[in-house]
């Protein structure tokens, strides 16, 4: 039996500079918005010389859909770990509704808005990113079937919930661009927890 191949220092070397490059875009993105966010001042973040991301990446919309992919792939795996920990009873619902809050009103959530804003005008930027998102939304229905108890609610009922959870999480998290109160999230959060017990306890 063969012996498994080990990548080669150039191998090796050309993926450091691709992760480098998507970490670089997204701190990028997070920081200065997508529409300021130059492939200059990218590689100068990332260390990396301009000809080394034209490699990767030869287009700047094919960046950002990457950079994207990375994000929303790093938090299904993420996801997947918290609703298997609700499955197997080790979190609860109040507490996976915590989560959800910290993903909406943080870093993940301000770079996909942003995205989302850019992308309604910019057709080769939406092009390039529509795949992605859908994924990561089928992604996110397929978790909430697997995990989540289905004996009182029917298929079509349990996705209807994701949604309208997720819906109100992206509501609040608009909302803390021009509100800073803690407090009143906090409120609607165990307003929702109430009724979150009503379907599925």
């Amino acid at each position: 039996m063969n012996a498994p191949t080990r990548p080669t220092k150039n191998a090796e070397r050309s993926a450091n500079t691709r992760r480098k490059v998507l970490q670089a875009t997204l701190d990028q993105i997070y920081e200065c918005g997508i529409q300021a966010s130059s492939t200059t001042e990218i590689v100068k973040r990332a260390g990396v010389s301009r000809g080394a991301m034209l490699h990767h990446f030869p287009v700047k919309e094919q960046l950002i859909a990457t950079a994207i992919e990375k994000l929303l792939e790093d938090e299904i795996a993420l996801i997947r770990r918290e609703a298997e920990a609700f499955a197997s009873k080790e979190k609860t619902i109040d507490e996976l509704v915590d989560f959800l809050w910290e993903r909406f009103s943080g870093r993940l959530f301000m770079i996909t808005i942003d995205f989302l804003s850019s992308a309604r005008t910019d057709d080769k930027l939406r092009e390039a990113v529509i795949p992605v998102s859908l994924h990561f939304h089928e992604s996110l229905n397929e978790i909430w079937m697997q995990f989540f108890p289905h004996e009182k609610m029917s298929s079509n009922e349990i996705q209807t919930l994701l949604n309208t959870t997720l819906c109100l999480m992206r509501g609040m998290g608009i909302q803390t661009v021009i509100r800073q109160d803690p407090a009143y999230f906090e409120g609607i959060r165990d307003y929702w927890k109430k009724l979150l017990h009503s379907q599925l306890d």
